[in-house]
């Protein structure tokens, strides 16, 4: 580490390149990691929050909530429980009364005494038809208790009379109504008893019937239009960065290392064994990795206070914190292309300038 310190004090301009490179690299990827952290959780937390195991849906609907349809005599209503909920899903907009703005949002049609109903920050939870819950982001908080909206074009009016937090699917707000409601809106009356799903809490509540098809919750959200091809998206991205680390790292190194030549070979010749001259490589880098995946990461945390709400950004601890151990690792990695050169020197012909 001694000779590592002097070595990084002696040249600050050309390491600080390195330095410079890593920080960039590891703000765009600590950047990119919370960015997809964010999309992924906003597609499927409203889900997470049913901390359920499984889902029935259509046979037919390939896995996907949003193309299932459940008709009246496919499901018994006798076959609900306190652990077996009904859900009935629909994309829309919303407009206030006041207000023509369309504010886009998923409608969750439920059994507000089910296991799946919102957890609730203010208001109460629906109790009649023309009564919903919303998620406080819809409109980015313009929707109030006692607001009434329109819900695509209906002509008729529901209250808002309960607000929720972390209740997003497919990155939109949901607006949770009765069963009711949803059947009114996607089929014209209060009347029909379809649905899009029924939710189980747990694996062995599963009621098997004919025409439907049961899946797990997580296949079920890999199966939300865009999720799983946003996420190998941001993977490729991100192990992108990872080998441009690797190479810059080992180029940089590799350079230093044929400019010091003469220096390695004067400390070989004074019987400073390999393995000294090795540690003191990957020490080098391992300081650069630390001072520049270190402002990477404060640079990141800095970026987070003063990124809008709106936008879909997240820091996971365990992501942040395995992906700064990998880049260290990486960092690290890369300066081994350095040592098979400096153990190749021959001190004579290094320190007569013929390396």
């Amino acid at each position: 580490m001694y000779l590592a310190y002097h070595e990084l004090k002696s040249a600050k301009a050309r390491y600080g390149l390195v330095v410079i490179t890593l920080f960039l690299v590891a703000y765009l990827i600590y950047f990119l990691t919370g960015l997809a952290y964010g999309l992924a959780n906003n597609n499927r937390v409203g889900v997470d929050q049913w901390h359920a195991q499984r889902v029935t849906m259509s046979k037919y609907a390939d896995h996907n909530l949003q193309s299932s349809t459940i008709i009246a005599g496919q499901f018994d209503r006798s076959d609900l429980s306190k652990n077996v909920a009904p859900l009935g899903l629909l994309a829309g907009e919303v407009n206030q009364k006041s207000d023509n703005t369309d504010l886009d949002t998923y409608v969750f049609g439920i059994n507000f005494s089910s296991f799946i109903k919102p957890q609730l920050t203010s208001g109460r939870q629906a109790r009649h038809n023309n009564e919903v819950v919303v998620d406080q982001r819809l409109g980015t908080g313009q929707l109030k208790l006692g607001t009434k909206i329109k819900i695509n074009g209906s002509s008729t009016y529901y209250k808002v009379v309960g607000l929720t937090k972390n209740n997003l699917f497919g990155t939109l707000p949901i607006t949770f109504t009765t069963l009711g409601t949803y059947n009114k809106l996607r089929f014209g009356s209060t009347t029909v008893k379809n649905m899009s799903a029924v939710v189980y809490k747990n694996a062995t509540d599963v009621v098997k019937k004919s025409g439907l098809e049961t899946t797990t919750v997580q296949t079920m959200v890999e199966n939300i239009p865009g999720y799983t091809a946003q996420n190998s998206t941001f993977s490729l991205m991100i192990g992108a960065l990872f080998i441009i680390v690797l190479f810059v790292v080992g180029i940089f190194m590799y350079i230093l290392t044929i400019q010091n030549v003469s220096v390695y070979g004067v400390m070989r010749a004074q019987g400073i064994s390999n393995g000294t001259l090795i540690r003191s490589v990957l020490a080098q880098s391992l300081l650069l990795g630390i001072i520049g995946v270190g402002l990477g990461l404060f640079a990141n945390q800095l970026t987070v206070l003063i990124l809008p709400a709106a936008m879909p950004y997240t820091n996971n601890t365990l992501l942040v914190g395995g992906f700064t151990v990998g880049l260290l690792a990486v960092v690290v990695l890369g300066s081994v292309f350095s040592i098979k050169r400096i153990l190749k020197i021959d001190p004579l012909d290094a320190i007569g300038g013929a390396a």
